[in-house]
C-alpha cells in the first residue's frame, strides 16, 4: 500500500481527471457525506531567505479545500487554484483509505493510483534524462584554469 503523502502526491500530479474517476468508484460504493463543501481560501508561501536563513512571507496562493466523511473516517483534499471538485475528490479517496473497514473498491484504486505512479516515474526518467544530456562538468574542462589566482596573475 501506497503512503498517504506518496498517494497524494500521484493524484494530484496526474491531474484531476485520474481523481474524479477514482472518487466516482469510491462513491459509487459507499455514502459520501460532506462536512465542509469545497471551498477557496489564501494560504501565505513562507520561504527562507539563504543568506541569512530568516524566514519571509512571499505572497498569498489561492487554494481549494473540501472535507468529507466516509462511516467514522474524514478525509481532507486540499489544491492550489480554483478547483473545489479536485478538492473533493482528494478528500474523497482520502476518506477512503481512513474507513474501517475499506470501502469494496479501494484495492482497484490503489492498483490505480499505483500504475499512475510508475507512468510519473517513467516521465520523470525520461526528463532527468533529457537534461542530463546537456549537462555540462566543469571540473572536466581541462586545458583552462578557471580559478580566482589565475585571473589575478
Amino acid at each position: 500500500m501506497v503512503t498517504r503523502r506518496a498517494r497524494t502526491e500521484v493524484l494530484v500530479e496526474s491531474g484531476p481527471a485520474l481523481a474524479h474517476e477514482l472518487a466516482g468508484l469510491i462513491e459509487a460504493a459507499c455514502p459520501v457525506r460532506v462536512v465542509v463543501p469545497p471551498r477557496q481560501g489564501l494560504v501565505m508561501n513562507q520561504v527562507r531567505e539563504t543568506a541569512r536563513m530568516s524566514r519571509f512571507y512571499l505572497g498569498e496562493a489561492l487554494m481549494s479545500e473540501c472535507r468529507v466523511r466516509i462511516g467514522g473516517a474524514e478525509g481532507i483534499g486540499v489544491v492550489l487554484g480554483a478547483d473545489g471538485a479536485f478538492a473533493r475528490s482528494l478528500a474523497v479517496i482520502d476518506a477512503a483509505y481512513a474507513a474501517d473497514p475499506a470501502p469494496a473498491p479501494l484495492t482497484e484504486v490503489d492498483e490505480r493510483i499505483q500504475a499512475a505512479g510508475r507512468v510519473l516515474e517513467r516521465k520523470r526518467a525520461a526528463a532527468a534524462a533529457r537534461i542530463q544530456r546537456s549537462r555540462v562538468d566543469f571540473d572536466e574542462m581541462g586545458g583552462q584554469d578557471m580559478s580566482v589566482q589565475a585571473v589575478v596573475k
